[in-house]
């Protein structure tokens, strides 16, 4: 693990920190401005994968509901800074949160992939997925740390 007190290691928890702000306020553009041009994900969402910043981009549109506040909230991550490489783990708590005040969220796991490019960190690769139970293929969702 990268030592806390590094300037990757913090400038990593800050761009996490955006990250999780501009999701939050559905800031497509903010959220877009983290990722590198060739950023590929595996997202819980469909479809299997999403390669390119355009794509991308268009996933974040189709994913973000017009009603209720989306939310994200991180547990401990969990940072390793190489270089110009980094990695980062942890789960997160991920949802939606209604006009009536009723939530629909569960635990998720997180990767993300970061490259240092032209002096900034830039998210490359990211990954949530969901456990599911392979006696029965049923996601687990109401799974907690």
């Amino acid at each position: 693990m990268t030592n806390p007190q590094s300037d990757d290691h913090k400038a990593i928890l800050d761009l996490l920190d955006r990250w999780i702000t501009f999701a939050s306020n559905k800031d497509v553009d903010a959220v877009m401005a983290l990722y590198s041009d060739d950023i590929c994900s595996f997202d819980a969402i469909g479809p299997l994968q999403v390669r390119g910043h355009a794509q991308y981009r268009a996933h974040w549109h189709r994913c973000m509901p017009e009603r209720g506040t989306v939310f994200f909230q991180p547990l401990d991550p969990s940072i390793r800074v190489s270089g110009d490489l980094a990695v980062v783990h942890f789960l997160i708590r991920c949802g939606l949160r209604h006009d009536d005040g009723s939530e629909q969220a569960s635990w998720m796991r997180a990767t993300k992939q970061l490259e240092k490019q032209g002096g900034h960190w830039r998210i490359v690769h990211e990954h949530f997925s969901v456990p599911f139970d392979y006696e029965n293929c049923a996601a687990q969702f109401d799974l907690a740390p």
